[in-house]
């Protein structure tokens, strides 16, 4: 608590990867126990002490769908939670994703929120990840991929939509 204190105070800012508590479930359960093992990838303590936090995934699986759900859920693998008041909003999980990045990278004023002025750089999804039961969060798929406010990708399988 006193390091996140002093984080906070020095405008120290982290990321985290909550896939890691998905996907390295096993591993996290085979080296670490307690707190530890509860608290992995900590989100919520840390926006607590007032640590700017973002949300990012550095292992596979490749996309933010598994970080989202575990941002969420704090579930791992086995559908094991793992300190739940660890969890975030599905609103404070997207946001940690894009304008909390952005902050991050100091792009802040260019990105990471839909503004007028900003890149315009943004998915359309099948599914409202703020509505959905967080259980369908990864079944999610990106419709279209927008860059810079011109259409990159469209997913051609959209089924009559």
């Amino acid at each position: 608590a006193e390091t996140m204190k002093k984080m906070a105070e020095y405008g120290i800012a982290i990321t985290q990867q909550p896939n890691f508590t998905y996907t390295l479930e096993g591993r996290y359960v085979d080296y670490l126990d307690g707190d530890r093992l509860e608290h992995n990838n900590p989100l919520r303590t840390p926006m607590n002490h007032g640590v700017h936090v973002a949300i990012s995934g550095d292992i596979l699986p490749i996309g933010p769908m598994v970080g989202i759900y575990a941002a969420v859920t704090r579930k791992g693998l086995s559908g094991r939670v793992f300190a739940a008041e660890e969890a975030l909003s599905a609103m404070e999980a997207l946001q940690a994703y894009t304008l909390y990045g952005a902050y991050l990278s100091f792009e802040e004023n260019v990105k990471g929120s839909i503004e007028p002025g900003k890149l315009a750089d943004m998915i359309v999804l099948d599914q409202d990840l703020i509505d959905i039961d967080p259980a369908h969060i990864m079944e999610t798929n990106v419709l279209q991929t927008w860059l810079g406010g011109k259409l990159v990708y469209e997913r051609q399988d959209q089924g009559g939509t």
